[in-house]
């Protein structure tokens, strides 16, 4: 096994966009997590893929490109994005808790088996390389994670088969955050890799918060079931729990993005003649000795975040809710140390109004605009409207509207109103005012 964990490279990174378009084509359910996860080459990784807790994808791309078909590599994607939508990495925590030890080795056969009972209900393959399924463990199908667990450990244990599973690892891999679920038992080879290089993979990939990971699956959910209805058997049933009313404020969600945009701010100090150096000026000195020409110093400063918050003013948002997302988000924002003149106000309805500092007067008791509903328009503004993309920019709208096809090149999440109904793009993470939304 290489002992380096690596960035992709270009010509990677193409290959990698074949197979998540192969899986998204097939599943398009999947996509919000597909494009939320961060993917890091491991050479020599042993498995065809796996998955972190965090949404870290670890993948031996050029192996995979060598040694498998674009198609193969799709289905072993959908496999790991499986694991995250049913919520493996947890469970496994919960049965540690639960009955005081626990053997990776056979919750990853487990948590395959019931991976591949999904994919097999819903019409599509799994890896070739996937040696867990409920037939070659002489089970019945449709077991749940926890159901195939506990008979395959009571069977191990029946067959003193301690040496080929450390049946009673206590799997301090799981106390680490360093569980990794792929595609096949090789994982456990890979394990002890990925953990010694935990601080190496957190600069290379950095780990999604919460509020990403519930977002992400949230819209796998919801998508699920305006595709396939809530009679898509176990994935239905599993959708509707996850799309019920969430106990998460939408408050925490944005508050989690603006304290990532603000660790996203420039770093370092920079130069400014506007500012006034504490060394105020220097006097060159001639090569005679001589004094020469008195020199101004530049001033240094420490650049704040931008925040913008584009409202629908189109009429079918309501003024109360959009004075109350604004307030909130002000007082989100100067919680997390972002300045007032900072967070901007940008009204659009069918045309896009002058963004406005939090720091002017009323900005929040008044609202541009009343006419048709079109973000595209807002969103294809920043780039006029500041000089430098914004750390983070929050849609507030009831989701009536036509959304950009492609990805933008700032930070966006969108904040959709309570009587509203959510359409934003896969690639767009969003929130409800009435708890967690996808």
């Amino acid at each position: 096994m290489s002992g380096h964990a690596r960035k992709l490279t270009a010509d990677q990174e193409d290959r990698l966009s074949v197979w998540r378009a192969i899986a998204e084509k097939r599943v398009p359910y999947i996509a919000a997590l597909l494009y939320a996860s961060r993917y890091v080459n491991v050479p020599g990784i042993e498995t065809l893929g796996a998955v972190d807790p965090r949404l870290r994808v670890f993948l031996d791309v050029d192996a995979m490109d060598r040694d498998y078909s674009d198609d193969e590599s799709a289905q072993a994607l959908v496999h790991l994005m499986y694991h995250v939508m049913f919520d493996h990495h947890a469970l496994s925590v919960a049965k540690l808790e639960a009955d005081g030890t626990l053997c990776p080795d056979l919750w990853r056969m487990a948590a395959d088996a019931a991976v591949n009972d999904d994919l097999e209900d819903a019409g599509l393959g799994f890896p070739s390389t996937v040696s867990t399924t409920a037939e070659k463990i002489d089970m019945e199908r449709g077991l749940s994670v926890i159901e195939y667990y506990d008979d395959l450990a009571r069977r191990a244990h029946a067959s003193d088969m301690e040496d080929v599973f450390s049946l009673d690892d206590l799997a301090g891999d799981l106390f680490d955050g360093a569980v990794t679920l792929g595609t096949d038992l090789a994982d456990r080879a890979s394990l002890a890799f990925l953990t010694r290089t935990w601080e190496i993979l957190d600069l290379l990939a950095p780990p999604a918060e919460d509020f990403e990971v519930v977002a992400a699956v949230q819209n796998v959910a919801e998508a699920i079931l305006k595709d396939k209805g809530a009679d898509a058997g176990r994935l239905g049933r599993w959708a509707i729990e996850v799309t019920a009313p969430s106990v998460i404020p939408w408050q925490t969600v944005i508050g989690g993005y603006l304290r990532r945009a603000v660790r996203r701010k420039p770093r370092g100090t920079f130069k400014t003649f506007s500012r006034a150096s504490r060394r105020q000026s220097v006097r060159l000195r001639m090569p005679d000795g001589s004094k020469g020409r008195k020199i101004i110093l530049p001033g240094t400063f420490r650049p704040d975040p931008t925040i913008v918050v584009i409202r629908d003013t189109s009429g079918s948002v309501s003024d109360q809710e959009l004075g109350e997302v604004g307030r909130e988000v002000l007082e989100i924002a100067q919680r997390c140390g972002v300045p007032e003149d900072r967070v901007f106000v940008m009204d659009v309805d069918a045309a896009v109004y002058r963004a406005r500092a939090l720091s002017e007067k009323d900005v929040l008791r008044s609202a541009s605009g009343g006419g048709g509903t079109d973000m595209r328009l807002g969103l294809a503004a920043i780039p006029e409207i500041f000089e430098k993309e914004p750390e983070l920019v929050i849609v507030a709208t009831d989701g009536g509207t036509n959304w950009p096809e492609t990805e933008t090149t700032f930070p966006t999440i969108a904040l959709v109103t309570s009587d509203g109904t959510d359409t934003t793009p896969d690639w767009m993470p969003s929130v409800s005012v009435t708890g967690v939304a996808a």
